[in-house]
């Protein structure tokens, strides 16, 4: 199975480390293209490095698109313009909010895609990708990807007309955790901890109450209750966090991240019209 990257950046580096690292991909088996060739310089393993964007399309069945997104029309129209029978290729977009009616209007053909939407954790084989596809990609390509992207974490096949709300769920979540985790190190130095006394313990706190979240059988307000006794020191703190509105900031920044989604995706709607 060949596989062709279209774009180096951080994604890409993250997905091919862990496709050679955990999936024994062979290298020879893996393009990457991008026309910035100081991208390169980040792989320190010998996958080709292909000079032309050509080179790259021919050599994979499985094309991923992992451009920004403000970099997709120039991307596909240069794809459009090397005038290659695309119909044996199979594209995945990894790209917030870029439709696949616009990747097959740009490129003019009817092509067979897959839109995904992972996250970063997929670096370390713990993320979430979403996952949907038209009607030109076969059931077995279709399981080809599920299987790569399950293997780096694990995945949620969806309707495309749920894959720009599922970006404020998995896409864009970890920088909100981090900011979390970022809050409560700053709240510790403010009570006198050094950072680096107390990142650790931070940290464990984090990972030990996700690994309770993911293996109990209660809901979260369930585990909540285990933790806050009557009149105790962790009521006080949700009683703060109330107060402040905890719930209401946070899906107010997930709606914020919606909405920014579907302007993405009027924006390139409207860039073809």
């Amino acid at each position: 199975m060949k596989l062709s990257f279209l774009g180096a950046g951080n994604l890409p580096e993250a997905i091919i480390n862990a496709l050679v690292q955990k999936l024994n991909f062979k290298c020879e088996d893996i393009a990457i293209y991008d026309k910035n060739k100081e991208q390169y310089e980040r792989y320190n393993i010998n996958i080709i490095k292909a000079e032309t964007l050509k080179e790259a399309v021919i050599h994979g069945k499985f094309i991923f698109l992992a451009a920004k997104p403000q970099n997709f029309p120039e991307l596909l129209t240069w794809i459009k313009e090397l005038k290659i029978d695309l119909n044996e290729k199979v594209f995945i977009s990894v790209a917030a909010a870029i439709s696949i009616d616009y990747i097959q209007e740009q490129i003019s053909q009817n092509i067979a895609v897959i839109r995904t939407m992972p996250n970063t954790p997929v670096m370390i084989g713990e993320g979430m990708t979403a996952i949907c596809k038209n009607e030109y990609v076969t059931e077995s390509d279709f399981k080809v990807i599920c299987d790569v992207f399950d293997n780096l974490g694990k995945t949620i096949i969806l309707g495309e007309e749920q894959m720009n709300k599922i970006i404020s769920v998995n896409g864009s979540s970890p920088a909100y955790i981090y900011l979390f985790a970022e809050a409560m190190i700053e709240g510790a130095v403010a009570q006198g901890f050094d950072r680096e006394q107390i990142y650790d313990a931070v940290m464990q706190s984090l990972y030990g109450s996700v690994v309770m979240l993911r293996n109990s059988d209660k809901e979260p307000r369930e585990l909540i209750k285990a933790v806050a006794s009557p009149g105790g020191t962790t009521e006080r703190a949700l009683n703060s966090l109330d107060g402040d509105k905890f719930i209401d900031i946070i899906k107010k920044a997930m709606s914020e991240c919606t909405v920014r989604a579907d302007e993405i995706t009027e924006l390139y709607t409207a860039s073809e019209e």
